[in-house]
């Protein structure tokens, strides 16, 4: 089953609403917003990080850029980075620009920037690049079950 199946099949067995589209394909944020006519700080930006030998998800709003030594700081090290394509296509399972904020799916430790609550609905690419989810932050949050950071 792909991660974009498994993403909506947990959506639909947790009765969670949400609004699935079917669009143009998009590879970064900007696009995502321009195509679903949304503000960019709606979109839950995923991006996989590499600590050490391990790899981690932060999710932080469309609008926000990694802030690298919070980073370091939450994850205990001297040294992190972005996970190369082929590293974070090989973790997720999914193209780059696609990868959802469900870190429990992929199987990697899941940090969310708090300010993702601000927006009552949130956006993303469920594990594919022609496809977006529209739902409410806080089931999102809920569903992940997320370390939180400011």
């Amino acid at each position: 089953m792909s991660v974009f199946e498994k993403i909506k099949r947990i959506l639909d067995e947790q009765n969670i609403e949400y609004r699935l589209t079917e669009h143009e394909p998009v590879r970064t944020s900007e696009e995502a917003a321009r195509i679903r006519g949304v503000d960019l700080r709606t979109g839950a930006k995923a991006m996989v990080l590499k600590a050490n030998d391990n790899y981690f998800l932060f999710v932080m709003p469309g609008n926000k850029r990694i802030d690298w030594k919070k980073a370091k700081q939450l994850l205990g090290v001297k040294e992190v980075r972005f996970a190369t394509e082929d590293e974070a296509e090989r973790i997720t399972g999914v193209k780059m620009g696609s990868v959802p904020p469900f870190g429990n799916v992929l199987g990697l430790i899941t940090y969310f920037d708090r300010s993702l609550l601000d927006n009552e609905y949130i956006n993303f690419n469920p594990g594919s690049t022609t496809h977006s989810i529209h739902m409410k932050s806080k089931d999102l949050a809920k569903l992940v079950d997320p370390i939180f950071y400011d």
